[in-house]
């Protein structure tokens, strides 16, 4: 019996986050009353040796809530720690590995799984907006199932400049696949030091999502949650009624001294029938479920999720559909080695409309259509405007709604495989294989239309099917040791290859007898219009890195990273880029001198660090000239088809580069209940790949992109967040803000620039990025005020030499000479303002009382231009179509307005060109997402397995505040020109407000 008194045992276990379920490595483990302890590993895993006295273990790290467990006859322990603050010690992905927060030294932040479930939205971007500093997310169309456009400290080149997406460690490039509520942490690298492992797509900066996944020793835990919601637009533009309409149709003609076409003298048409917003934009629905199991035992975990999101949207048939079923887990092959997956797979359906044409946009469309035609005829047809051409060129935006059909399906799969082997203490080996697959299929179905302005003579159907996969191979080292107990190393290096190829199919038929749904098919068609197909080109990078990090008395921290990049997508000799970074960072908290002074700052820590990045998303393969097929020649009178030289070659195009400094300082009051970041960067983009033609007999060959370009973005980061309260009421609030400049350091030679494609049926050019000024600028004309008098336009210097000073009439627009030559012109064309806002901020706030939670997400811009190219067109009496209801503040005679010109046909002054009368403050603050929820607590459920039950209710945009007179003032890039065109609108898909009501279920 003695022996057993003091018989000893071992316990072992791991210690994870219970927000996110990540290891947290360092933790404290201590035997009270006992010298016996341990600390967890890099995995978050420990093992202790415990004396027979030992009845209880402490578990104890910065920022999170220490727990005592009782160890009754348990071999195995695992905990999952709560936060008590935004903690130094917790762990963030970086990259190929993970690190405790406080050994950072690059810029990441980090949003947890927590933040931003249940919220309505159908990917993680959206609900992203607001919550991270130094990160711009605008989701300019509202459409459902529409990704919104992410730019990470502004936008770094004229390119594609979409951040590198990692999911699970399989570079993705798609969040609307991942279901929100599987996420549990997002990491956005910033800088170059953090991102410089990924080399060549790194330099817009990288999202890495980690999904969630059980834990080893967990009991089987369960989860369902479901909500539902409604949404409608948020606002509606003020237009003309039709008496109003009428009149201001017949000024035109008086004011002009003409006879008034007979159609606006028809009572018919003065009185009001329909308002065409309200006709076509209706409430919208969202319905979301999903369920999820994870657990493990000593040898293996898993976490297995379903998911269904429909939403349905403000536009009758618009929908984005998801389906998702997901599978994490691990599992224990020896003491060793360890082998696991990710697997996703996801189905997602959705339909929308063009709703950025001036031609035949839906929005445009509801917006110009005349309010005196009815929906539907007394016959049961559609209303048109086929009376007379005075009525405009557009179709009914219902009956296009109604009558047009189609879907694009895509079916992905997304998963990775790997396998950890630790090859010694310290030392571990992993090698993963990772595989992205698509297939898109896509069908539309347009109708014979022959009751409408625009007609259409026979029925068209056409199919697209498309292909696409990478396969990512990677295998990397990484060795953790601490020498003497002041040295700690950490040094990854291993290589990747990653390849993509693809194929696409395309069939058009016209013409069908029967266009019941039921024969909508290809073989029913008369004609067959297009049948293309091909391979997509393949590509390939190969990537060799390293990253080293040091730290000396856990006080001076270096970390120094390197990566090469071979990509085929350039020529052999300029494929290959080498991109190196390092920061430093010094924890001044930890200096006895500052310990002992400053009592109230419990973390204070300075980074800093530059590096080179890297961005090869530029069109494939522009080393090579391409050959096409099917051109028609003459010679003589003899027609010939052949081949063409249909684009030009650059054997020298390379990477765009961007080089990144920064200085970084986080500091922490008060136990670390408030903490602040805040950032200054420098960025500059190098060899930014440019269209740029030569000299030369080219003809219609497209011309290749030449490394001429560059582009600085600089500006501040600012984070401040507090979390106070205690056992019984919990609080927090939090705030960030960046501060961007954008600016084109180089661009050909000097008053060159590049233009964004015309808009409107004026055909107007509005955006112009010259060397000096930020990207996408506008330009055009500037204004000051209306013409009054004939005296006034006589006595104008700006037209002292026009000649058509005399064409212009009181009532007109009067423009601005800028160079002072008496005419005005395209020289007088001038920069009209910045599209890229000066401060992008958010405001989070919650608080959690005896069961009942609420939180708050707001988000804003200030300092950013629009254009309002809708603005421009609705205010342009001189087409034939209804028009915003400020045009009946029209100058009709001296003094009534100096601001809308006069009602005119002959328009000789070209009052509705792009000027500064349609640039307006797209400044903004919204209340992005709101929740109010209560947690029924397990005892209410008694033995029914039940743990708790969450109700809530949530909304999203509640509410905004601005001056801007557009649909909304969120307005990004169109998917014409990308980043030449910032901030214009032109009546896209409105954004949606949307209130849900749901209940999540834990067992």
């Amino acid at each position: 019996m003695a022996g057993a008194a003091t018989a000893q045992r071992s316990i072992s276990g791991k210690v994870t986050g219970a927000e996110d379920g990540a290891p947290l490595p360092g933790v404290n483990i201590t035997v009270p009353g006992t010298g016996s302890g341990a600390t967890t590993d890099a995995k978050g895993s420990y093992t202790l040796q415990l004396p027979a006295t030992a009845r209880t273990l402490t578990f104890s790290f910065i920022g999170y809530q220490s727990q005592s467990i009782s160890i009754s006859t348990q071999a195995v322990i695992n905990v999952a720690l709560q936060s008590a603050t935004k903690g130094l010690g917790e762990v963030v992905v970086i990259g190929y590995g993970t690190q405790s927060r406080r050994d950072v030294t690059g810029t990441i932040s980090t949003l947890k799984g927590a933040d931003i479930k249940n919220l309505p939205v159908s990917d993680a971007a959206q609900a992203m907006q607001g919550r991270v500093s130094g990160v711009d997310i605008v989701r300019s169309d509202g459409s459902p199932g529409k990704e919104p456009s992410i730019r990470i400290r502004g936008t770094g080149t004229i390119n594609d400049a979409s951040p590198l997406i990692i999911i699970d460690g399989v570079p993705a490039g798609n969040l609307s696949d991942v279901n929100p509520n599987d996420i549990a942490s997002m990491e956005v690298l910033k800088d170059a030091s953090s991102s410089a492992i990924y080399g060549t797509r790194a330099a817009n900066g990288v999202i890495i999502i980690t999904t969630r996944k059980g834990n080893y020793g967990e009991k089987l835990k369960a989860s369902v949650n479901v909500y539902k919601g409604v949404s409608n637009t948020i606002r509606y533009i003020p237009l003309l009624t039709a008496p109003d309409l009428a009149k201001l149709k017949q000024e035109r003609y008086t004011s002009d001294g003409v006879p008034v076409e007979p159609i606006w003298l028809d009572p018919y048409y003065s009185q009001q029938r329909t308002d065409w917003q309200r006709a076509l934009l209706r409430s919208g629905q969202v319905t979301n479920a999903d369920a999820s199991l994870r657990g493990g035992n000593n040898t293996s975990n898993y976490m297995i999720s379903t998911g269904y999101y429909d939403e349905k949207g403000i536009i009758e048939n618009t929908y984005f559909k998801r389906y998702t079923a997901r599978i994490n887990s691990e599992h224990k092959l020896g003491k060793r080695l360890k082998i696991g997956e990710n697997l996703q797979l996801t189905y997602r359906q959705q339909e929308g409309f063009d709703t950025y044409s001036s031609q035949t946009g839906l929005i445009f469309s509801a917006l110009r259509f005349n309010p005196a035609i009815p929906v539907f005829n007394p016959d049961g047809s559609y209303g048109s405007s086929k009376a007379s051409n005075e009525l405009g060129d557009i179709n009914n935006p219902v009956f296009i709604a109604q009558t047009t059909d189609g879907w694009i399906k895509n079916y992905r799969l997304l998963a990775n495989v790997y396998g950890e082997l630790e090859i010694t203490n310290g030392l571990t080996l992993r090698a993963t294989y990772g595989y992205d697959g698509n297939i898109i299929n896509q069908y539309n179905w347009a109708p014979k239309v022959l009751d409408q302005t625009r007609t259409r003579d026979h029925a068209e159907l056409w199919n697209r099917s498309e292909t696409n996969g990478s396969q990512l191979s990677e295998i990397f080292l990484t060795y953790n040791k601490v020498f003497a107990q002041v040295h700690r190393f950490t040094i990854t290096g291993g290589y990747s290859q990653q390849e993509w190829k693809g194929y696409f199919f395309r069939a058009d038929r016209w013409g069908f007898n029967d266009e019941s749904p039921d024969q909508r098919v290809p073989d029913n068609g008369n004609t067959i219009h297009d049948a293309t197909g091909n391979f997509k080109p393949q590509s390939a990078i190969a990537s060799g890195f390293v990253r080293g990090f040091y730290g000396f008395k856990d006080k001076y921290l270096l970390t120094v990273t390197f990566r090469a990049d071979g990509s085929s997508r350039f020529a052999p000799g300029k494929r290959w880029g080498y991109f190196p970074a390092f920061s430093l960072g010094w924890r001044v908290s930890d200096e006895r001198f500052f310990k002992d002074n400053v009592k109230f700052v419990s973390n204070l820590k300075l980074t800093g660090g530059w590096g080179q990045l890297g961005n090869q998303n530029v069109t494939d393969f522009q080393y090579l000239a391409l050959v096409s097929k099917d051109r028609r020649y003459n010679f003589g009178e003899s027609p010939y088809t052949g081949i063409w030289n249909s684009r030009l070659s650059n054997p020298a195009i390379t990477w765009e580069k961007a080089e990144m400094t920064n200085l970084s300082m986080e500091a922490g009051f008060f136990d670390n209940k408030l903490n602040a970041t805040i950032t200054w960067f420098n960025k500059n983009t190098r060899d930014m790949l440019v269209p740029a033609p030569e000299m030369d007999l080219h003809g219609t060959s497209a011309i290749p992109d030449r490394n001429i370009g560059q582009l600085n973005n600089k500006g501040w980061e600012i984070e401040l967040n507090y979390q106070g309260g205690n056992e019984r009421f919990r609080y927090n609030i939090g705030a960030n803000a960046s501060f961007i400049k954008n600016t084109v350091t180089k661009l050909y030679e000097a008053d060159s620039y590049i233009s964004a494609s015309l808009y409107g049926r004026q055909q107007q050019e509005i955006s112009r990025t010259y060397e000096g000024q930020p990207l996408a600028s506008f330009y055009g004309w500037k204004t000051n005020g209306i013409y009054q008098t004939q005296e006034e336009i006589n006595n104008d210097p700006n037209i002292k030499n026009d000649p058509l000073k005399t064409k212009i009439q009181p009532g007109d627009v009067r423009f601005v000479d800028t160079n002072g030559d008496g005419i005005v012109n395209d020289l007088d064309r001038v920069n009209l303002g910045n599209p890229n806002p000066k401060m992008v901020y958010g405001i989070q706030a919650g608080a959690a009382y005896k069961g009942f939670d609420l939180n708050l997400s707001f988000a804003g811009v200030a300092g950013v231009k629009l254009y309002n190219a809708d603005r421009m067109q609705g205010m342009d009496g001189n087409a034939p179509f209804n028009m915003y209801a400020e045009a009946l503040n029209r100058w009709h005679g001296q003094g009534t307005s100096n601001n809308v010109p006069r009602m005119t046909l002959a328009n000789a002054n070209q009052n509705n060109r792009t000027s500064d009368r349609f640039v307006e403050s797209g400044d903004y603050f919204s209340l992005r997402n709101i929740s109010l929820g209560y947690t029924i607590p397990a005892k209410v459920w008694g033995r029914s397995g039940i743990s708790d039950v969450r109700v809530y209710a949530a909304a999203q945009n509640l509410f905004m505040l601005t001056r801007y007179t557009g649909l909304t003032p969120q307005l990004g890039y169109n998917d014409v020109d990308g980043n030449k065109q910032r901030g214009v609108d032109v009546a896209a898909y409105p954004q949606a407000r949307s209130f849900t009501f749901g209940a999540t279920l834990n067992f």
